[in-house]
């Protein structure tokens, strides 16, 4: 059943293929060497890895199951490992270059899109670990390859309770204005969680209006890299919601949240 309604079944059906053939075509592109230069063939890997957070985000949209989910979330994992593959052959004179794509915040735009972006759709791909179920190790590999320890309280709380806790944790958000309620929630009773995440949801769409998908719903169909509607789902929620064992039912009719995927797992309530 369609989930997001911003969007008709027939639009859904029109797009997860052409997710399918991007990928295809840009990796077979990527392996062939066609793109000749170093920074092209960071600009690759890097789209290939987002294009796969946002095929999973999309077949939610469109109503695929938690099983159905579990594939395409497992995909992830692979194509960030090949992006840090390939930020690894960058010349020792252009390492420089890897920063934007991997260190969150302070950092300039890659690929045309600011850095914010790379910090939301590594939340996102948590959550959707989270979600589906995916095992501690996969998880962790995933945490290895997101990098960035120390460098956001959010992010490093979130590492502490997947298993990974950083040496020196970070008390500062790299981007408060967005994610102050949901670290906020860490410190909070659990009828507070609630409220905070819910005050989060709130907000959540108009303070991301730097990110690549804001306002897609109005796009023209043309299915280019970031222009086209995935559908608008804070799994970043989600997955704090389902680290701190939140009973979810009050945001199941939120506009924003991914309810469809709230089932509690085993081993992550408190």
């Amino acid at each position: 059943m369609l989930r997001d309604t911003r969007r008709s079944a027939a639009y859904f059906a029109e797009l997860l293929p052409e997710f399918d053939e991007g990928i295809e075509e840009t990796q077979q592109a990527l392996d062939a060497g066609n793109f000749v230069l170093p920074d092209e063939q960071l600009d690759a890997a890097h789209q290939l890895y987002e294009l796969a957070i946002l095929r999973a985000v999309a077949h939610y949209s469109s109503g695929a199951s938690q099983a159905e989910l579990v594939p395409l979330v497992a995909e992830i994992l692979p194509l960030r490992q090949q992006l840090s593959s390939v930020a690894d052959r960058l010349p020792a004179s252009q390492q420089v270059y890897r920063q934007p794509f991997e260190v969150f915040g302070g950092q300039g735009k890659a690929c045309g899109s600011a850095n914010i972006n790379r910090y939301i759709y590594a939340l996102w791909w948590l959550g959707l670990l989270v979600a589906t179920q995916a095992d501690e190790a996969h998880i962790q590999q995933a945490l290895a390859s997101i990098g960035n320890a120390g460098r956001d309280a959010l992010l490093d709380r979130i590492a502490a309770r997947l298993g990974c806790p950083p040496e020196a944790p970070a008390e500062a958000l790299l981007y408060p204005a967005l994610y102050r309620p949901l670290l906020a929630a860490f410190d909070a009773g659990p009828a507070t969680q609630q409220t905070l995440l819910g005050v989060f949801l709130d907000h959540w769409y108009e303070q991301c209006q730097d990110a690549d998908w804001h306002d897609n719903h109005l796009c023209d169909c043309e299915f280019v890299y970031t222009d086209y509607y995935v559908g608008y789902w804070s799994f970043e929620a989600l997955l704090v919601a389902r680290l701190l064992g939140v009973d979810d039912q009050v945001l199941q009719d939120h506009a924003f949240y991914p309810g469809g995927l709230s089932q509690q797992p085993h081993g992550l309530s408190r």
